[in-house]
């Protein structure tokens, strides 16, 4: 999406309140996502991008006929401010724990005291039945009416606007030997689920499940490895209603067990179970709107967690080596980018931000991966305080500085990479600051202590949020987002999930991120991402020991050894070791 100018924005905030005037509403909720719940959304289909400028993954929007805000966590607190005009927005930064959802509510408490009530509006499509069930609660005993908006007022301002597509628009058929599990295996597990809660279906919205259930992969959007469609699995078998992309007969003939369908064929059979079926939803993933028709076609519509949210967490031995080989790939991708970097400016070049953020996608494409899993973060200088730093075509990259580099992609397998290296711009002679030693040295004792850690089975990502953090505690400082994600299809997914307020228990086959960071405005930043999983830690039952995945190459001048004590020296040299003997 090419950034609109200040006048277009501030025409289609007009046009939305003069929508908005016309529908009797004093408040309208824009949300990130799309009618799939996705993380990363299209930025020519993102409501909320139109609407607000704004190109961050997660961030929502409350527009009233003289006021708007932008609701933001810290990994965008300096770029919202960047991206939106600051005379028609207010952006509220949100602390750590405060999801949009709470912080919008809050506000919204605060108009209806001030004015006596209040009428809002929002998109039924966006919302997860359970977060919009969240918020509700948190407005029970104000006075706030709540109504749902199809279309909404920014759709109805924008226009009609069809999904698009970025890449090859194909589905990808993937080996089901590489992947542990066969469709009708997952589907047979599905309905022995089923059975005892004496539902007839499953309703999936999710595109990763999706995608994982049938063990196909696709190209249509940026950052995702998925295809826009819905399912239906019922103890007969799978069906598939594809949106996008085309369905042939020779993806018909890899998929036997797979029934594709029309939207409304797939709505269909639903309806034709009977009205006294039991059709399961998972309320953090289907939205308000595709649970209302559901219930509109007569079914009984259930409420529970999918077990296809664990399942997919929990990657089996072919899926791990799948990942495993991913990110390997991936490494040696990052390492080649740091010394392109270094060699072009050391020749003189000039390369921006930017510059570098393609040539790390060229390199991935060239090592043969299918897309990036997000969009990649070239962070020079003080940008590096920024955590979600976008980058610039005007910031050209130098000498004696430090350069911080979030990217992942996807390669064949359809599973998400991500790393995060910062390092130190200068040829030979020139060295690193103390200080840039010291920011970058104890960011690795957290890292460090994350990637050793040992734990209990019964442990939570709060807990190993906390042992990593320790090293940077003892010192004072702390970073203003979660330690790790979970990692699979989706470079987020959950669980697990590593984080002060996160109680999932962390299990074998789990993939998640450990990434501590130090970001420090006007001087920068540094983060260390590696991907890891947990396995038995042997000789001690009942306990796990957290196990890298990822082994690209740490900076060691940027490494001061008097800082480190004689264990993670030891872990030191046993990671670089395994780096040097498969990089």
């Amino acid at each position: 999406m090419n950034a609109a100018a200040p006048t277009d924005l501030a025409a289609r905030l007009d046009a939305v309140r003069a929508e908005m005037k016309r529908l009797a509403v004093d408040y309208l909720i824009v949300r990130s996502t799309d009618r799939y719940l996705n993380e990363y959304v299209p930025h020519d289909e993102s409501t909320r991008e139109w609407l607000t400028g704004f190109s961050g993954s997660l961030g929502d929007a409350l527009v009233g006929h003289d006021r708007a805000w932008l609701f933001v966590d810290g990994r965008y607190h300096t770029q919202a401010d960047r991206e939106v005009d600051l005379t028609r927005w207010t952006v509220v930064k949100n602390t750590l724990g405060v999801s949009n959802e709470r912080a919008t509510g809050d506000r919204l408490i605060e108009l209806a005291r001030e004015h006596g009530g209040v009428t809002v509006g929002y998109e039924p499509d966006r919302y997860a039945v359970s977060t919009l069930d969240g918020f509700e609660k948190q407005l029970v005993g104000h006075a706030i009416t709540l109504r749902a908006l199809t279309p909404s007022p920014v759709e109805t301002a924008r226009g009609p606007m069809a999904p698009g597509v970025s890449g090859t628009g194909e589905i990808r058929v993937l080996d089901e030997a590489s992947v542990g599990r066969t469709v009708g295996e997952k589907v047979a597990d599905v309905a022995a689920w089923l059975a005892p809660r004496r539902a007839a279906a499953l309703w999936v919205s999710r595109l990763d499940e999706i995608a994982w259930l049938t063990n196909l992969r696709g190209d249509e959007m940026p950052y995702q490895a998925t295809f826009r469609a819905e399912a239906l699995v019922t103890a007969e078998g799978l069906l598939v209603a594809v949106h996008v992309a085309a369905v042939g007969e020779a993806l018909k003939a890899a998929r036997p067990g797979v029934r594709f369908v029309s939207p409304d064929e797939l709505l269909d059979a639903a309806r034709a179970l009977g009205a006294r079926a039991r059709v399961v939803i998972d309320p953090s993933s289907v939205s308000v709107a595709r649970r209302d028709s559901l219930a509109s076609l007569g079914v009984e519509v259930v409420a529970l967690a999918s077990p296809l949210v664990a399942a997919k967490a929990k990657k089996n031995p072919a899926e791990l080596a799948a990942m495993k080989r991913a990110l390997g790939r991936a490494d040696a991708v990052v390492a080649e980018a740091q010394r392109w970097l270094l060699a072009r400016v050391a020749e003189g070049a000039r390369v921006s931000e930017v510059d570098f953020a393609k040539q790390v996608e060229a390199l991935f494409r060239a090592a043969g991966a299918t897309g990036l899993s997000f969009r990649v973060i070239s962070a020079f200088g003080v940008n590096g305080a920024v955590v979600h730093h976008p980058s610039y075509d005007d910031t050209f990259i130098r000498e004696g500085e430090m350069m911080l580099l979030d990217t992942g992609c996807y390669f064949e397998e359809g599973y998400a990479t991500d790393l995060t290296r910062t390092f130190f711009v200068g040829r030979p002679g020139v060295e690193p600051t103390d200080a840039q030693k010291r920011l970058f040295t104890l960011v690795l004792k957290a890292a460090i202590a994350g990637m050793s850690a040992r734990i209990p089975r019964n442990a939570v990502g709060a807990q190993l949020d906390g042992i990593t953090r320790a090293p940077l505690w003892r010192e004072g400082y702390d970073y203003a987002h979660g330690t790790g994600h979970g990692v699979g299809i989706n470079v987020h997914e959950s669980p697990p999930g590593v984080s002060k307020l996160s109680a999932m228990q962390l299990e074998e086959g789990h993939v998640f991120s450990i990434e501590p960071g130090l970001y420090l405005e006007g001087v920068g930043g540094v983060r260390i991402e590696n991907l890891c999983t947990v396995v038995p830690d042997a000789g001690r039952d009942g306990w796990l020991r957290v196990e890298p995945l990822t082994f690209s190459p740490l900076d060691a001048r940027l490494i001061d050894d008097a800082l480190l004590d004689a264990t993670e020296r030891e872990f030191l040299s046993a990671y670089t070791a395994r780096w040097l003997r498969t990089g």
